[in-house]
């Protein structure tokens, strides 16, 4: 029976890497191979085209797909998603596409393969504890998962992503992560602060959907984003401080809550 590998690229390192351990092996195994990016219509445009350019360096065909309402149109209603609570945005702008997909074109014997790497985060250190598993959903929809980079350490992704001259996203460096969904439920406000820095645009973007949000809100409560939770400051009021200081340095002085530096 002819297998298909479908490797999901968010455009961070560790799908990068992932991808082209499984294309590797489906190379040699003689196996398809699918790669896949779900734009979840709030990413980083760098990562949009890293994204391409990744697909042409490996030679592949890029198979992107859209969640069913973008970022705009649900962030109103659910307002801003936090990590642990109210996390609708994975669900609604990765996993409903992504299960979208493969119940169309999930096939027996073939294989699924991500990113996981088991030390980026307590939650997938207990949850994702095999390299080779089954990975099964609520309505009883099971596919063979394969997490290539799952006990890798860091430093050796980054080694493997030079040792084998891996395309590198500029966001990797810029913000420190893939910058694939800008939902900020688990973004530190040091990376907010890198995000304004050298992605202006994208963040006020951002502060736009925050108005938005602000203005839907039947409770007349604000909704404050996962890294401003503690200081009670909406987004518009965070981005309306940062913007009056003079340079970054001032920002971090006057908020030294935020240790961090920028590049």
């Amino acid at each position: 029976m002819h297998r298909v590998v479908h490797c999901f690229l968010s455009g961070g390192r560790d799908s990068a890497l992932a991808c082209y351990i499984a294309h590797r092996t489906a190379l040699v195994k003689d196996w398809g191979f699918r790669l896949v990016f779900i734009d979840t219509t709030i990413a980083i445009p760098d990562t949009v085209g890293y994204v391409k350019k990744y697909a042409e360096w490996l030679g592949v065909e890029l198979v992107v797909l859209k969640p069913r309402h973008s970022f705009i149109e649900l962030a109103p209603k659910y307002s801003w998603p936090l990590l642990w609570h109210n996390r609708w945005c994975y669900y609604h702008l990765k996993r409903e596409p992504a299960l979208d997909y493969l119940k169309r074109y999930y096939k027996a014997n073939d294989i699924v393969v991500m990113g996981i790497r088991g030390d980026e985060s307590l939650f997938r250190l207990l949850n994702y504890t095999k390299v080779f598993t089954w990975r099964c959903y609520e309505d009883g929809f099971c596919v063979r998962a394969w997490y290539p980079v799952r006990r890798l350490p860091e430093r050796e992704v980054d080694y493997l992503i030079k040792r084998f001259n891996i395309p590198v996203n500029p966001v990797w460096s810029r913000v420190g992560i893939s910058g694939d969904c800008l939902c900020l439920a688990g973004t530190p406000e040091e990376r907010l602060v890198r995000i304004a820095v050298h992605y202006p645009d994208v963040m006020r973007r951002l502060v736009e959907v925050d108005g938005l949000i602000q203005a839907n809100r039947r409770s007349g409560e604000p909704s404050y984003p996962a890294p401003l939770v503690r200081r009670r400051l909406t987004l518009s009021q965070w981005y309306a401080r940062l913007s009056r200081q003079a340079t970054i340095d001032e920002y971090m002085t006057e908020y030294s809550s935020c240790q961090c530096m920028i590049e």
